[in-house]
């Protein structure tokens, strides 16, 4: 799920790019992690607060135009942003399901 969570943030990254929102150039690092509350949905990434000077706005309006660029996907429920410009990705129940099953395929591996 973080794989697929990440591949739709460097979508959306490229489609900024491309308009020249962002400076084009080296591939965006993508830093997508686990939350610790559930009411903060799944996963949550800073990416608009790492890349909103380089982009000349401020991370919350960064943190939208990333999240209205993000392809459409089953897994996930909504985004939200918080705070000073996080994006939090709540997950549809039955993208869970195949979270639960990636932690007991790898076990001590996962994560």
């Amino acid at each position: 799920m973080k794989e697929h969570l990440e591949e739709l943030l460097a979508q959306s990254m490229l489609h900024l790019q491309r308009e020249g929102v962002l400076p084009s150039g080296d591939e965006p690092e993508i830093q997508l992690e686990r939350t610790r509350s559930p009411d903060h949905g799944e996963f949550a990434t800073n990416l608009a607060m790492v890349y909103a000077k380089p982009a000349g706005k401020p991370p919350r309006e960064l943190a939208q135009a990333i999240i209205d660029r993000i392809p459409r996907s089953r897994q996930v429920d909504h985004m939200e942003i918080a705070g000073p410009g996080f994006i939090n990705f709540f997950l549809q129940r039955c993208a869970l399901t195949g979270v639960i099953k990636d932690v007991l395929r790898q076990g001590e591996d996962y994560g």
